[in-house]
């Protein structure tokens, strides 16, 4: 995967000066079904020029993670989900919870509120994208039903990119 994340500028004049959505994704490509959403941030990087989309891929979500929310407008967290049906594909919107994260178990919401009280900004516009998930057994490949989910989640991501990121 070419995705190398790089620090932006920080902060909310950053953000306004038509920074590039943000698509945050996670997961482990040697636990099967959760390298779901490494499998996304990869194809999502050959639909999209990085001036319309910057990808940050990672096992986990991470503290560090809150200089880019503080720089955009638009992020799309990607994850595979356990609680759902493997295959079946979730969007929801996120805000902010808390006022100190706990920072050995950052979600969605904690990385939004850490964004807003550590760099003075979050994103006006956030969503979770997730894929149902059932096997996190070890090796390298995404079950079938995933497999088959990912161009259904591509197509739903570039949907909100096109209609949130206030870009034509």
């Amino acid at each position: 995967m070419n995705i190398t994340p790089q620090r932006p500028a920080v902060g909310p004049e950053s953000a306004k000066s038509g920074a590039p959505a943000l698509l945050l994704a996670c997961g482990n490509s040697l636990r099967q079904d959760d390298g779901v959403g490494l499998r996304i941030a990869e194809a999502a990087e050959h639909l999209f020029p990085a001036s319309r989309l910057r990808i940050v891929a990672a096992q986990q979500f991470t503290p560090e993670m809150a200089a880019d929310l503080a720089a955009t407008e638009l992020v799309i967290f990607v994850d595979a989900c356990a609680n759902d049906e493997p295959g079946a594909i979730r969007v929801v919107t996120v805000t902010a919870h808390g006022e100190a994260p706990e920072t050995h178990r950052l979600d969605p919401p904690a990385l939004l509120a850490m964004a807003q009280s550590v760099c003075g900004h979050a994103p006006a516009r956030a969503f979770a994208l997730t894929i149902g998930a059932g096997c996190f057994g070890y090796g390298e490949e995404v079950s079938g039903p995933l497999r088959q989910a990912v161009p259904r989640a591509l197509r739903l991501l570039t949907d909100l990119v096109t209609a949130y990121s206030g870009q034509a």
